[in-house]
């Protein structure tokens, strides 16, 4: 009967042995991965996005980065980060940059209801992390923050859209 106690605490060390093994290297993956961001100070539709589902891509052939992040009611943003300037940590992103491929800087906000897609007029994101994942080999983790302004095209409405992203998962 004592044997059938101990159990639960031998399984219950493993697990957590196991959990901790992404804590190698004195460089833990942060517990709050994802995007931040709110929108108008959170009036556009009182909204604060807060990591829903995203995606990072890293074309290889023009080395861009491309954020994409949705969430369920289906807002959707994109930051588009071209290749001037490389994406190490302290890099700025400035919307609207060209680099030497033709490709712009820029982040598109996609509000569901109603219907309305908001396009970056100025701002800039800050790349302020770019390392190694500590298990994963080829993986990178992303960390930066965005203060963006956009409007609609031809419409003078404006939209602003500050907030971070932390230690996003790409491959490289």
């Amino acid at each position: 009967m004592k044997n059938l106690r101990l159990l639960p605490i031998v399984i219950l060390t493993l697990l957590i042995l196991s959990c901790s093994s992404d804590d190698d290297n004195n460089a833990p993956v942060s517990e709050n991965q994802g995007i931040n961001a709110t929108i108008n100070g959170g009036t556009f539709n009182n909204y604060a996005f807060s990591d829903s589902v995203y995606q990072v891509t890293k074309e290889t052939n023009n080395n861009t980065i491309s954020i994409d992040a949705g969430d369920t009611t289906g807002n959707q943003i994109t930051l588009f980060l071209n290749s001037s300037g490389g994406f190490d940590s302290g890099t700025i992103k400035n919307m609207g940059d060209f680099d030497s491929n033709n490709f712009v800087t820029y982040v598109l906000i996609r509000q569901n209801n109603p219907q309305l897609s908001y396009y970056s007029s100025i701002g800039n994101v800050t790349i302020t992390s770019n390392r190694a994942h500590p298990t994963e080999s080829g993986v990178r983790l992303l960390s930066g923050n965005f203060e963006i302004t956009a409007n609609p095209i031809n419409d003078p409405t404006t939209t602003t859209m500050v907030g971070t992203f932390v230690e996003l998962e790409f491959e490289d």
